[in-house]
């Protein structure tokens, strides 16, 4: 089933939420007891996420509105974040320096994400999708879409639909910085709030540049996190990645590998798992963001970090690709190890 548009009200409670009109202004009217605050230590603070437990009513109205709804919208090209079957490494690839001249490298970030699409920002964007021939029930359709998808008069981080759905508010922001991108023959590529562009040309590293994407993102109200912009030539690091002529991993990416590893001989093989979390949990590790307090914990990162390194075998460059095998059987090892302790 494949909608883009909504033009019958019976269409949308009996096909798309399959929900009456009567539990769907109960479960509005209550929302709020749906969700569940967790907080998620990142590098810079702390991130609150506004979770919903997977039996409950409001997430099953999620759930059927992203599946049903949502996801039929297209999207421009060169968006890679909360899209199905596309990887952060997709969002690099565009960027490799394949020629002979200099590359220069912009990278923005969109300051607080989720937050900044609003209840009226969402109502000047989904309008668009409702088309009955009865204008109130445009109205209330539109008002009760909007409902289900906010919390705070925001969208939450956490909730099923907010992925989804600010790639659709950001959509016609998109189309404007490609179209003037294009022009000027830059690069561009966006995975959420991360705004990536890449050019043979020094212009794209010049105040004017950034002052036009700065006003593109103010007529929607976004705003760019001006601490977190980096500039570079021929290669820029990125989140534990190295993007120039090639892709790879950067030396702390695999240094907190190889730590891992190391900690696990270093001093003796661990007697038991409490051991090994002991010296995981005082080493130095960059890409950490909590502390490990049991064996799954500590498997489940390991093992992460063994389907990362999978996704990133390197196709055109033998000396790195074996390198990164040998990684991978090493990580394979320590996790079998580490499986073992009591």
């Amino acid at each position: 089933m494949t909608v883009i548009n909504i033009y019958k009200e019976s269409f949308f409670y009996d096909v798309i939420l399959h929900a009456e009109k009567d539990l769907l202004a109960e479960i509005i009217e209550e929302k709020s007891k749906f969700y569940t605050q967790r907080s998620i230590p990142k590098k810079s603070g702390i991130r609150i996420l506004n979770c919903l437990a997977k039996e409950s009513e409001l997430y099953r109205l999620q759930s059927r509105l992203s599946k049903y709804f949502f996801q039929n919208i297209p999207i421009p090209d060169g968006i890679y974040g909360f899209v199905k079957g596309a990887s952060y490494r997709d969002f690099l690839l565009p960027h490799r320096n394949t020629g002979k001249s200099d590359r220069y490298y912009l990278r923005i970030d969109i300051d607080s994400f989720f937050d900044s699409i609003t209840t009226k920002l969402l109502n000047e964007t989904l309008s668009y999708y409702f088309k009955t021939t009865d204008e109130v029930s445009n109205s209330t359709l539109l008002k009760n879409t909007v409902d289900l998808l906010t919390l705070n008069d925001a969208l939450p981080q956490g909730a099923v639909t907010s992925p989804v759905v600010s790639n659709i508010v950001f959509r016609q922001l998109d189309l404007r910085i490609k179209r003037y991108c294009d022009k000027l023959n830059i690069t561009y590529t966006r995975y959420a709030d991360d705004m990536l562009f890449s050019s043979e040309s020094k212009f794209l590293n010049e105040d004017y540049f950034m002052k036009k994407i700065y006003w593109i993102l103010k007529s929607k109200n976004f705003k760019i996190n001006y601490s977190k912009i980096r500039k570079s030539i021929n290669e820029i690091s990125l989140n534990g990645f190295v993007v120039g002529e090639n892709i790879r991993i950067s030396r702390k990416k695999k240094s907190d590998i190889s730590n891992a590893l190391f900690l696990f001989q270093s001093g003796g093989q661990p007697k038991n798992i409490k051991q090994y979390i002991d010296r995981l949990n005082l080493a130095n590790l960059n890409y950490r963001v909590s502390k490990f307090d049991n064996k799954s914990s500590v498997i489940n990162y390991l093992t992460g970090y063994r389907s990362f390194l999978i996704d990133w075998i390197p196709e055109n460059d033998e000396e790195y690709y074996e390198v990164i095998c040998n990684m991978i059987g090493r990580i394979e090892n320590l996790i079998l190890s580490v499986d073992k302790l009591n």
